[in-house]
């Protein structure tokens, strides 16, 4: 039996086989919340279609899909060093052309293009569309972050007017789609409906669920809340009935991993005048100061000297203790108390540290309150083209209304 009859392996125990020519030809979902294994699904059926010499063109939104370049020939397209071509630079109909008669795969990486990428992704995909008219070579659209090209709510645009056009009718030309996000609810209906195999990860947000209970039973909605690492609910038409799938890991390098601690530091270095030299020389690097060690007075930094002890002694006739050799004394020897209380300059230091706290909390509220106004924006009004300024300026107008008028106000009267 050959590869194709065989389909993808996309379970670990290789049990589950997804049928070649409908994911290559059909219409697909993938969804599920950050970390249930949504983009990992994605690489796999990428990996297995690869591995079966078939052509896909995968729109990658946050440049993490750049493993399947380099266990596989993909041509690269992009903005960035790593990237074989500029989108900017080569016509849309040349990419088509290589992509269904040469089947030649493609990884078009959207992230560093701003506000040029959808106009530039239109213009690939649509000239995409009108290649496979005549050519009709089987070949499969797979695209991240679904819902920011066609949001549930808001106005289309050509871009997501071609992604429709392609759930619709491509299958005829037999260019597939597969659509991938973590927020079902702000993903178009008209584009689910379309979908004849659908793979739900786990997902608990109610307006998320909602959705799963709209399409495939309210049993669904609640089985897909308990849903392992990985482990999905499949629906497809080559399916009599809902599948529940382990999906393996995906063979290439898992560009978009959260970090782990298996490569970071564990322990934590003794900030004592080694740390401390290190980092007056970046300072005085920059500001053209004296560079410790390279004079007398470094000797001041000197780890191997004393420290002194809670008595007030120099370390000499005072008892050390273990870790305290090479270590700054963290309050003044004797009954000083405080730096703060102790020295003008510490005082001012201790202010200047309230202060960058204040500042740093201020920004973090600032930035949580644009991403939270953003989402609201997506959700609710369906704004995606600059939502962000929108957003900034929603926040900005806040802060005047609420703080610098009351503010102003008060100082007046």
């Amino acid at each position: 039996m050959s590869d194709e009859d065989d389909g993808l392996a996309v379970a670990e125990d290789e049990s589950v086989r997804f049928p070649t020519a409908d994911v290559l030809t059909g219409r697909g979902f993938v969804t599920g919340k950050s970390g249930s294994g949504k983009s990992n699904t994605a690489s796999v059926v990428a990996e297995e279609l690869l591995q079966r010499g078939r052509g896909l063109l995968v729109v990658d939104t946050d440049a993490e899909y750049y493993g399947l370049a380099e266990r596989y020939e993909m041509l690269t397209v992009g903005s960035g060093d790593h990237c074989d071509l500029d989108p900017r630079e080569v016509e849309p109909a040349s990419l088509a052309g290589l992509a269904v008669e040469e089947n030649v795969p493609i990884l078009f990486d959207v992230s560093e293009l701003g506000a040029e990428a959808d106009e530039l992704l239109e213009a690939v995909l649509d000239a995409l569309f009108d290649a496979e008219k005549t050519a009709r070579h089987p070949y499969l659209v797979l695209v991240e972050e679904v819902h920011e090209f066609l949001p549930e709510r808001g106005g289309s645009d050509d871009l997501s007017e071609t992604l429709i056009r392609i759930a619709k009718r491509g299958r005829k030309r037999g260019l597939g789609i597969c659509g991938l996000s973590q927020r079902p609810a702000s993903v178009s209906k008209d584009f689910i409906t379309q979908c004849d195999w659908l793979v739900w990860h786990r997902l608990t947000w109610d307006n998320d669920t909602s959705v799963v209970d709209r399409v495939a039973g309210s049993e669904a909605a609640e089985d897909v809340q308990s849903l392992a690492d990985g482990e999905a609910l499949v629906m497809a038409d080559w399916e009599p009935s809902l599948r529940r799938v382990q999906f393996r890991r995906k063979h290439t390098t898992d560009s978009g991993a959260t970090p782990d601690l298996s490569e970071s530091r564990s322990t934590l270095p003794a900030i004592g005048g080694d740390v401390v030299a290190r980092a007056r020389r970046e300072d005085a690097a920059g500001t053209g100061g004296t560079v410790p060690g390279e004079d007398d007075a470094a000797g001041a930094d000197r780890t191997d000297l004393p420290v002194a002890d809670e008595t007030g002694g120099s370390g000499g006739g005072g008892e050390s203790k273990p870790g305290d050799r090479g270590r700054r004394a963290r309050r003044p020897a004797g009954n000083g108390g405080d730096l703060a209380e102790t020295s003008p300059a510490g005082a001012l230091a201790e202010v200047g540290d309230l202060v960058v706290h204040v500042v740093r909390f201020f920004v973090s509220s600032v930035v949580w309150a644009v991403d939270r106004v953003e989402d609201w924006l997506v959700d609710w009004y369906g704004v995606r083209r600059h939502g962000r300024l929108l957003a900034r300026a929603v926040v900005a107008l806040a802060f005047v209304v609420l703080f610098l008028l009351p503010l102003g106000l008060a100082t007046v009267l």
